[in-house]
Formats: structure tokens, C-alpha cells, sequence
């Protein structure tokens, strides 16, 4: 095991002008031997968040080392897995982004919106897919944990709102970008955006397709009838939502039935549908009863909108 360490300044100073043999050394002191082979093997199915949470129990730093496997983890993925993005390398470049686009949005009209847009697609093009083109789940998610509630909200609104604004290819970049990102909003950001230009009949008749869509995930089902509820597109949401629900019910998708009928009560409170409410009444009864049954231990999470 190396005598060398890292010292207290890390925090301050960052890791990458300490040695490697440091870093390792200030992992086993504290409680983790890893050498190289070890790291690339737990990078194989792992990312740098989730190699140092595998640490965690064994570690025994505390005080201004309680979080240093984070950071050596990131390092040591830098220095042993070069040409490997990590997945924090694309949460900076998307925070950079963001705010960057949310300076534009106050007047800043000299935000590096151009360099920020060109770092985001370089990482854009090294993030590790599957066959499908979509990112790699666990990768994904180890870049987007890092942003809280109130960056995820902005991050859900961007687009839009730079629409509004009048910033049109902004908008639509980060459109693409947030389908990229979540492959889930895929066919659906970017009608929300067409509508927000001007373009809304053409933007409804896609997030009904994308709605229709049975080869979509339920998940991404859902969200084109939110797109449609946002939109205020109510008589849209009752005509595409009943088929869903019914076929949510033949498949037995007790989820996605009683999301969708959460939303179609929503639809036709609007449009003032009392029969339409009154028999949704009797869906979610029945739903609700199927989904206990076939879910007895299951406590039933509200589904509303």
C-alpha cells in the first residue's frame, strides 16, 4: 500500500495535482484498497458515484475526508478510464447550459449561450447509448441525481419558456436536447415547442400520436396526454384517453389505467362532462379494485394529475 497521501487542502485544491499512488494511499488508509484492475472491473458495471457508494461501508474517513471516495472515484475515472465520459462531466456541461440559457432569458444578450450549446454537444456525442440510441440508463441517472427539484422543474421549462421569449432555435436545441436526455419526452418536447411557435394544430396531432402510440412506453403515454393537458387541449385528451384506458385494462396495466383516468377526470372537468365524469367514476372503482387484487401488498400511490 503507498505511504503517500493526500492532504486536507483537497477540498479546497480539487484532486488532479495530486498523484495517483496519493490518492490510492489516502483510499487505504481510511479503509479502501483498490488498485487499477480493481477500478476497471467496478467500472464495467459501474459509474464513479456508484463505485464510491460501494465504498462507503468500509470507509472510515470522517470530517473533511467523509466524502473524499466521491471525489477519488471521479479522479481515478479520469486517470483510468480516459476517453470514458463521466456521467458529472455531462451534469456541467448541462448545468453550464442552463444557466447560460437562463441568462439570455434576463437580457444578458452577451451569455456564452453558443459555447455552452457547442461543450453540451461535444459530451452530447461521447454519452454511451444502446442500440436503440438512447443513453445508458444507469449513466443517465448518475448525471441527473446531482440536480434538485427546483433545477429539474427549470430543466422541464426551458424550452418553453425560451419559445415564449421569442429565442426559436435556442428552444428548439434544448427541445432536442431534453428528448436525448429522456428518451421518454421523445415526440413530445418538441410539439410543445412547435405550439409555443405558433404551430399548435400540427403540435396537437403529434402528441396524439405519440399518445395512440402502444409500441411507447406507459410512462411516455402519459406524458403526451400531459402535453395535451398543458396545451389546454381538453376535448383532445377525452378522445385519445378512453382507447389508452381500455387497453391499459385488457393488458392489465393497472398503473397506466388509473394514471390515465386521473387525467380524463381532469379533461372533462373542463369541459364540464358530467357523464363523462359520472362513468369514470365507476373506471377507477373498478381499477382500483383490479389493481389491489393483483397487487395485495401493494400500498396504491395516488394517480392524479
Amino acid at each position: 500500500m503507498s505511504t503517500d497521501r493526500v492532504d486536507k487542502a483537497w477540498q479546497r485544491k480539487g484532486l488532479k495535482d495530486y498523484s495517483t499512488e496519493a490518492i490510492v494511499g489516502t483510499l487505504g488508509h481510511y479503509g479502501v484498497t483498490v488498485s487499477e484492475a480493481d477500478f476497471r472491473q467496478l467500472a464495467e458495471k459501474q459509474y464513479p458515484a456508484g463505485i464510491a457508494e460501494g465504498w462507503m461501508p468500509k470507509w472510515k474517513g470522517t470530517g473533511q475526508f467523509a466524502a473524499f471516495p466521491y471525489a477519488a472515484a471521479g479522479e481515478l475515472w479520469k486517470r483510468w478510464q480516459s476517453g470514458r465520459l463521466a456521467p458529472y462531466e455531462l451534469s456541467e456541461s448541462l448545468a453550464q447550459l442552463m444557466g447560460a440559457l437562463g441568462q439570455i432569458l434576463q437580457g444578458i444578450q452577451q451569455a456564452p449561450v453558443a459555447s455552452s450549446f457547442e461543450r453540451m454537444n461535444e459530451v452530447r456525442k461521447r454519452v454511451p447509448v444502446n442500440d436503440k440510441g438512447e443513453p445508458d440508463t444507469g449513466f443517465m441517472q448518475e448525471a441527473l441525481r446531482v440536480f434538485d427539484e427546483r433545477a429539474a422543474r427549470a430543466f422541464d421549462d426551458l424550452a418553453e419558456m425560451l419559445a415564449k421569449a421569442g429565442h426559436r432555435e435556442h428552444a428548439q436545441a434544448f427541445a432536442d436536447l431534453e428528448e436525448f436526455i429522456l428518451p421518454d419526452r421523445r415526440g413530445i418536447s418538441k410539439p410543445i415547442i412547435r405550439a409555443s411557435l405558433g404551430e399548435r394544430d400540427a403540435a396537437l396531432e403529434e402528441l396524439q400520436k405519440a399518445a395512440t402510440d402502444s409500441a411507447r412506453t406507459p410512462i411516455s403515454r402519459v406524458l403526451a396526454v400531459d402535453g395535451l393537458l398543458h396545451l389546454k387541449a381538453n376535448d383532445k385528451v377525452a378522445t385519445v384517453g378512453r382507447p389508452i384506458l381500455e387497453e391499459a385494462e385488457r393488458v392489465q396495466d393497472w398503473h397506466l389505467a388509473l394514471d390515465i383516468v386521473a387525467r380524463l377526470e381532469h379533461a372533462n372537468k373542463q369541459l364540464g362532462d358530467r357523464t363523462a365524469l359520472a362513468a369514470l367514476e365507476k373506471d377507477r372503482a373498478r381499477i382500483e379494485k383490479a389493481h389491489d387484487e393483483a397487487h395485495p401488498t401493494h400500498r396504491r400511490h395516488q394517480h392524479q394529475h
